[in-house]
This record gives structure tokens, C-alpha cells and sequence, in this order.
């Protein structure tokens, strides 16, 4: 029994990489103040990604939405992106960005502060992809 759980653990943490290694690895920032005084700076969305180190559907959508080539294209020339742990960062952003569900997207009109459109859930890429060509256009048109 002993060993069936050393396995188990050993596999959980090796498939599971920590925030801080996807976000070097993807270009996301890790402090919501810098995000947010960067999106304004470069008059970008601000697109905060809430997720936890333990959560399965997370680095799935990590790994499937997020990592791949159409969506960091999209990302790099569009949106500020952040990535912060649900639990063990709270407090170091707003509170109406307390998510009850996770992975959660907020896209944050950097001015305002406001959320344009909030996502929750995995989300595959096309309709991932869809959802941030609306919040463009949205935010081009100064909607919100």
C-alpha cells in the first residue's frame, strides 16, 4: 500500500508543473500590480488566469489551451497575460476577482478595472480563441 502511494505521488508531482515554471515558460506575468500598470502602459486587456498547483482541468487547460501556438500568438498581441494560484495568492488581487470556479479567465479593461468577459472552466482552444477575439473587439470599441 506504502509503495502504490509513493507511486502515485511520485507520478502526480512529475505530470504536475508548478505556476511559476508554466508561467516563465508561457511569458506570463506573476504580480497583478505589474500586470495591470503594464496593460495600461501598453493599452492591452489584462487577462488573468486563476488556477491551482492541485487542480486537474487547470493544467489541462494549461497544456492544451493555453500553451498552444494560436492562443500565445493571440495573447502576445493582444492581452497582458497573468497567472496566479486561486488559494494561495488571494489577496493579492481585487476581490471581485474571487472565482468560485477554476480555471477561471478574467479579461480586465485595464483602465476601468472591470471585467469585460469572465470564462470558468476548461475550455478547448477554438472556443477559448473565440471568446478573446469578442473581448477585442469589445475593448476596441470601448464598450466596457
Amino acid at each position: 500500500m506504502k509503495t502504490l502511494l509513493i507511486i502515485i505521488t511520485f507520478f502526480t508531482l512529475s505530470w504536475s508543473a508548478n505556476i511559476d515554471e508554466f508561467a516563465k515558460e508561457v511569458s506570463y506575468e506573476r504580480d497583478y500590480k505589474k500586470a495591470l500598470n503594464r496593460a495600461k502602459k501598453e493599452h492591452k486587456v489584462l487577462m488573468f488566469v486563476l488556477v491551482g498547483d492541485y487542480c486537474p482541468w487547470c493544467k489541462k487547460f494549461e497544456r492544451k489551451t493555453l500553451k498552444s501556438p494560436e492562443v500565445r500568438a493571440e495573447v502576445e498581441k493582444n492581452f497582458v497575460p497573468l497567472v496566479l494560484d486561486k488559494y494561495k495568492e488571494k489577496g493579492s488581487y481585487p476581490k471581485e476577482f474571487y472565482a468560485p470556479v477554476i480555471p477561471a479567465v478574467y479579461f480586465i479593461n485595464p483602465k476601468s478595472e472591470e471585467s469585460i468577459l469572465q470564462t470558468v472552466a476548461y475550455m478547448k482552444k477554438a472556443q477559448f480563441l473565440d471568446n478573446m477575439d469578442d473581448v477585442q473587439s469589445l475593448f476596441e470599441e470601448g464598450v466596457k
